[in-house]
């Protein structure tokens, strides 16, 4: 008899974490397993496989405290054999309820998606008081080895390392779907939500400032978020209204990722960035700042892509006009990629989870 597996999300659209759930969704539905999926806000936009418990909902219709006792409920009826809990988890008196009373005897695995711990711990300078909310069978997963010896290092727990990756053949289908009509022109392109910490304004001067407008190479910029006013407002200011385009958020950006020059990424920190391995899956060459955690385990410098001192504005825009505009080196490092096999495939990280729920307890 399959495993009945729960993965609880905080949504499923517009964020890294938000899409491997949503892959997991569909992958262990395809080995065989009996998958819910639980997401806390109602904001769904992936594609996804399984049962769909849409707490985002109840709670609109239900008010919080209702809402509670019918998401505990629906816990104490399903009876899952294993909850992969990928949201953010920095409030400690919700996460001592859920651990204490609504998970209490599920066995619970915690991925850390970022390397920035607080997301998902609280009291960080007190290593037992950010242990305690959590259920006592679980087991911790980072998603990338900085993120694995940061977690080590200041909170004292061992994690398993498994890295994120990319439903490969729904890429190349959801290309065949979505091909953006850009054929007449060359772009590089950037993909995530539009915060602050994701640096697109940095983004956006170094490309201003580098030789790719004058070669008409534009740069297409994918995501939404609270930072679209002020982003618009620096396009004015810099004059780049006519070769930067904020393209808003797409489900599917795999058609923008797989036709452009490149793929830029600037993020500040990230954990273990989902867009990267989406590029390298595509062959599309990368630049990024080789920020903490995950673009140094994904790109090898002059190989696939370029890594560049993080935040380091000068040496972007350096990088972006030697991929771009040096053929010789375009050439080799896109040969490279084809050549090269994805450790990052469906394949391999999906073995590892499997491995992992069925044996670990």
């Amino acid at each position: 008899m399959s495993k009945k597996i729960c993965l609880l999300t905080d949504s499923l659209g517009s964020g890294g974490a938000e899409k491997m759930a949503a892959n997991m969704s569909i992958s262990l539905s395809n080995k065989g397993y009996e998958v819910f999926v639980v997401s806390m806000l109602n904001n769904i936009s992936y594609e996804f496989a399984g049962t769909l418990y849409n707490f985002g909902l109840v709670k609109e219709k239900s008010g919080k405290l209702l809402a509670f006792l019918q998401f505990k409920r629906f816990f104490n009826k399903q009876g899952f054999d294993v909850i992969i809990d990928h949201r953010v988890r920095a409030r400690f008196f919700k996460e001592v309820v859920f651990s204490k009373y609504v998970f209490k005897k599920c066995r619970v695995i915690y991925v850390v998606h970022h390397y920035d711990l607080s997301l998902y711990f609280t009291a960080l300078k007190i290593p037992f008081l950010s242990r305690f909310p959590h259920v006592k069978s679980k087991t911790f997963v980072s998603v990338s080895k900085q993120v694995q010896n940061h977690l080590k290092l200041q909170l004292e727990i061992d994690s398993i390392l498994i890295y994120n990756y990319v439903l490969a053949q729904s890429i190349e289908t959801a290309f065949g779907k979505h091909q953006p009509n850009n054929a007449n022109f060359k772009y590089v392109v950037a993909v995530g939500r539009l915060v602050k910490v994701k640096r697109f304004d940095l983004l956006i001067s170094s490309y201003a400032k580098s030789n790719l407008p004058k070669n008409n190479i534009k740069l297409f910029i994918l995501g939404e978020g609270p930072e679209r006013g002020n982003l618009e407002s620096l396009l004015k200011i810099l004059g780049m209204e006519d070769m930067i385009e904020l393209k808003g958020f797409h489900n599917n950006p795999y058609g923008f990722i797989k036709q452009a020059q490149a793929l830029v990424m600037s993020s500040k920190y990230e954990g273990f960035p989902m867009v990267l391995i989406e590029a390298l899956a595509l062959y599309t060459p990368m630049v990024s700042f080789n920020c903490e955690s995950g673009p140094s385990e994904i790109i090898q410098h002059n190989k696939n892509g370029l890594l560049v001192e993080n935040q380091n504005s000068e040496l972007l825009i350096k990088a972006m006009n030697t991929l771009l505009l040096n053929e010789e080196l375009y050439k080799d490092i896109k040969h490279n990629m084809a050549k090269t096999p994805n450790k990052f495939s469906e394949d391999n990280i999906v073995e590892q989870w499997i491995n992992l729920i069925e044996n670990s307890h």
